[in-house]
């Protein structure tokens, strides 16, 4: 093999060795454990499709079986990837509602292995089965677009898809469809640009997840520490009230004052300032403050909303997050104030202060 077959060969697997590696460690993670482990199939059923991929063009004699046993994985790449949608965007979604989803195309995958062996039925496999299995899996790739696509349309809110929630599962569809394509197109480029396209996907999401917190350089300001004068502050909080208004950047659970900054096209030292000095609040409170006022809002409109959702689309991460700020403003919990609605429909958010009136 010359050295740049091994180079080849060492960047076509490094992503299907990574991705059973990244599996194992998705499947014993503690939280959310449901989401996790459809996850963590999700990257065993690709990295055994890219490691049968990668055996089979540099050695084209390999055994049927580890052919039967890559499209076998394949084949149920599309399913598990619906599944895990679900998992994410159905609130409600449980192990046992999936369950039959999965077991159903499984068991097609086995009774089509013991019917109709590849060792026993290569050119059945090479062609029309090997065509089922492409098409299934474009068409799950297409059904877990569309459930995203409900999932914001429900939601009425065009952020809520950049959450830390929903953009792993935005990587995983884009991954998938790169690598479909990259397959599927092979003849007319190489039969390896798959587990390559695998392994260049896996080295880019594990990097943009290791910088994603990274903090940026804050720059000295001239003005740091000087309070802004009224006649400076009263322009920059109507600016601000009109952006947190009409945009609800703080609908995006992942939003920080970097983040409202750079929005705003101001310093973040600016930001701080008007918030701790001129409004006496920390950026937590103040965004938690318009969160809550949404949530009184859809409570309002949508009273049969699950506290789940309502948190979620609030821009809330977690439930216990959005019980402790409710309660905190409020001075109630969600339940108590949704059984006060009836006495409560006249209030309103005030768009010059958005506090209650």
């Amino acid at each position: 093999m010359t050295i740049s077959d091994q180079l080849l060969l060492m960047c076509s697997a490094i992503g299907g060795l990574n991705g059973l590696l990244l599996a194992t460690y998705f499947f014993c993670h503690r939280t959310d454990r449901l989401t996790y482990r459809l996850l963590a199939l999700l990257l065993l059923m690709l990295s055994v499709r890219v490691l049968k991929s990668v055996l089979f063009y540099f050695n084209p004699d390999i055994g049927k079986q580890i052919l039967q046993l890559g499209l076998s994985a394949c084949w149920m790449i599309g399913p598990v990837l619906y599944c895990y949608c679900q998992s994410i965007c159905r609130p409600d979604a449980s192990w046992r509602g999936l369950q039959w989803q999965l077991t159903l195309p499984f068991f097609v995958v086995v009774i089509t292995g013991v019917l109709w062996p590849y060792h026993d039925n290569p050119q059945l496999w090479g062609g029309l089965i090997y065509r089922v299995i492409n098409y299934s899996w474009l068409f799950y790739i297409g059904l877990t677009v569309l459930l995203v696509w409900r999932t914001q349309q429900r939601s009425g809110n065009s952020l809520v898809l950049t959450s830390a929630k929903y953009r792993p599962l935005l990587l995983m569809i884009l991954s998938n469809g790169l690598i479909w394509s990259a397959f599927y197109f092979a003849s007319y480029t190489s039969y390896i640009s798959g587990a390559l396209t695998f392994s260049v996907l896996l080295c880019f999401s594990v990097l943009t997840v290791f910088y994603r917190d990274k903090p940026m350089p804050q720059t000295t300001e001239a003005y740091a520490n000087k309070k802004l004068l009224p006649a400076d502050a009263g322009p920059l909080i109507s600016q601000l009230e009109e952006w947190m208004q009409h945009r609800q950047p703080y609908l995006n659970a992942d939003l920080t004052m970097p983040k409202l900054a750079k929005q705003l096209s101001w310093p973040s030292s600016r930001l701080s300032q008007l918030l701790n000095d001129n409004l006496a609040q920390t950026f937590p409170d103040y965004v938690n403050h318009w969160r809550i006022q949404h949530a009184k809002t859809l409570m309002a409109v949508e009273p049969v909303m699950k506290m789940q959702t309502l948190a979620e689309q609030s821009g809330f991460n977690s439930l216990s997050t959005f019980y402790a700020a409710f309660k905190k403003f409020t001075g109630i919990t969600p339940a108590r104030y949704k059984q006060s609605l009836p006495d409560l429909t006249s209030e309103t958010i005030n768009p010059e202060s958005g506090t209650m009136s």
